[in-house]
C-alpha cells in the first residue's frame, strides 16, 4: 500500500472513508479544523502501519482513529 513514502490509491481510499467515518462519529460541537486535523494524521500513522500489519485497517482501526481524538 505504500512505496517510497506514497500511498497507493486503494490505501487513500479507505483512508479517506476512515476520515469521514470518524468524522461523523463526533458530536457536531467538537467538529473542529483542529479535530479533524488529529483524526487525518491519526488515520495518516495507522496507514504506515498497515505496510506491516495489512489484514487489519478496517473497523478496529478506525475505532482507534476516534480514541485518539479524546
Amino acid at each position: 500500500m505504500v512505496a517510497h513514502g506514497v500511498f497507493d490509491s486503494e490505501a487513500l481510499s479507505v483512508m479517506q472513508a476512515a476520515l469521514d467515518e470518524a468524522w461523523v462519529a463526533l458530536a457536531p460541537n467538537r467538529r473542529t479544523s483542529e479535530t479533524r486535523e488529529r483524526i487525518a494524521q491519526a488515520v495518516v500513522r495507522l496507514a504506515m502501519q498497515w505496510e506491516r500489519e495489512p489484514a487489519d485497517f478496517g473497523l478496529g482501526q478506525r475505532a482507534k482513529i476516534s480514541l485518539d481524538v479524546d
